[in-house]
């Protein structure tokens, strides 16, 4: 595949590659920046937790219907999350049944690292593209994400 996403026989410009081409390198690239700043290792899935963690979703349910899993993948991230030190479990005061979920001092770092990787990608295409074209770009990107079902975006 060369860099336009085109591969032997694909049509030149295919957006489906285009769009597998461009997304596994900003995800590369927002690791690389985590890795530089000591959280190796640290991937897709647990971000999304701990970004729909900030934005309220406290429970292994909630954060099920942000990320659009079934709750036994996300309390498995959770899980991990927990074992890595970055998410803690509590009790709800309101309901002692249920767990609440918190970020660690370790996993807000992660979070705030997470966006500042994101923040320096988003950077990088505006200053490749420019003002307009990254702002269009990134409302094709959004309408995408909508018509894909993409829950981790929604806040």
């Amino acid at each position: 595949m060369d860099a336009r996403g085109s591969a032997p026989g694909d049509t030149p410009g295919d957006i489906g590659a285009l769009c597998l081409v461009v997304g596994e390198a900003v995800a590369a690239a927002i690791e690389g920046r985590l890795a530089g700043e000591g959280f190796d290792g640290a991937r897709r899935a647990p971000l999304a937790v701990l970004d729909g963690i900030a934005a309220g979703d406290r429970t292994v349910t909630a954060l099920a219907l942000r990320l659009g899993v079934s709750t036994q993948a996300a309390s498995k991230t959770v899980a991990e999350l927990v074992r890595a030190g970055w998410v803690l479990r509590h009790a709800d005061p309101d309901d002692r049944r249920a767990r609440v979920l918190v970020p660690s001092a370790r996993g807000a770092e992660l979070a705030a690292a997470a966006r500042r990787a994101r923040q320096a990608v988003a950077r990088d295409l505006t200053r490749w593209l420019g003002t307009r074209d990254a702002g269009e770009l990134a409302r094709l990107l959004s309408t995408a994400a909508e018509r894909y079902g993409e829950a981790t975006l929604r806040a």
